[in-house]
């Protein structure tokens, strides 16, 4: 099987469906922008026997058109159409190109429910004989965990290494991943992404599932709130760890009110966790606290994993 996946700024569209589909080969299109060249790049390097090539403008949907027929040629293995990334234009013109051929084509869905309802979830359409276009059978699928936190991050970074230093936080840091490490299936800390001369550090990083979040967590004090959540929305950009990532702030102090409307504007999940006490575990109110607000957002274990 050959699967042909549209390179757009966010990979995980792309990865999961080539995960879950196994190909044999993967044909990765994508602009002449550099981002989508960075892009379809990261991609190849999570997938095995790949092969990228250009459409130029990413929004001439002809040009695009021809680009596919010329590349794709006429391959004897089937062929199956990923027409989740790139952009609308790509879409479009790969979408034709199934219906010509009467190619399978595949949506991974990005919108839906949070929380503990979140799955990964996979359509797969295929055309008849009157090219008109029908689910198949069994489909939607959810998909079952395809991806680690290394596979994520190398997704959407040229690369990362991990902030060895102790620091004021680090305690606090520990004890929060101590309280979630039973509800999550991995965790990562003091991740930085290469090439950033460590101006941007990644404090916990969790994974459930296909879904993850990213944390921020700071021991408090006058000032802090804002550079904080400007912190994590830089590093939860677009940019750095793309558009699905969860966002989570915790903090030992309370927050100023005009910051908490702040960081609800960013999609930002506040955590207080008010009875902690430096070098403890957290109390069973903040642990409580802590996964209650987590488990709205990503689809954590509610038993502790065995």
């Amino acid at each position: 099987m050959i699967l042909l996946c549209l390179a757009g700024e966010q990979p995980i569209p792309n990865l999961l469906p080539a995960r879950y589909h196994n190909p044999a080969q993967t044909f990765i299109a994508h602009t002449s922008l550099e981002a989508s060249k960075k892009s379809a790049r990261r991609l190849a390097g999570l997938m095995g026997n790949t092969r990228l090539f250009s459409v130029g403008d990413g929004y001439h949907i002809s040009r695009i058109l021809e680009a596919l027929y010329r590349e794709m040629g006429e391959p004897e293995d089937e062929v199956v159409v990923n027409v989740t990334g790139g952009t609308k234009p790509m879409m479009l013109a790969a979408f034709e190109l199934a219906r010509q051929r009467r190619y399978p084509v595949v949506y991974y869905q990005t919108e839906g429910p949070r929380g503990r309802d979140q799955k990964s979830t996979l359509y797969r359409y295929r055309f008849d004989e009157q090219r008109e276009l029908h689910l198949e059978e069994g489909y939607p699928r959810e998909l079952p965990a395809l991806i680690t936190l290394d596979d994520y991050l190398k997704a959407h970074l040229d690369g990362y290494h991990y902030n060895t230093k102790e620091t004021d936080g680090k305690p606090l840091e520990d004890a929060v991943a101590k309280a979630l490490k039973p509800h999550v299936d991995e965790i990562k800390q003091s991740v930085v992404p290469d090439g950033v001369k460590d101006q941007v550090e990644i404090d916990l990083l969790v994974r459930c599932g296909n879904h993850v979040g990213v944390f921020e967590i700071k021991t408090g004090g006058t000032g802090s709130d804002k550079h904080a959540i400007d912190q994590l929305t830089t590093m939860a950009a677009r940019e750095y760890l793309g558009t699905y990532a969860a966002r989570f702030m915790v903090t030992q102090a309370s927050m100023e009110e005009r910051y908490k409307a702040l960081a609800t504007a960013l999609r930002v999940r506040v955590i207080e966790l008010k009875e902690y006490y430096p070098g403890k575990p957290l109390s069973q109110k903040d642990q409580n606290r802590l996964f209650q607000t987590v488990s709205e957002i990503l689809p954590t274990h509610q038993e502790p994993k065995r």
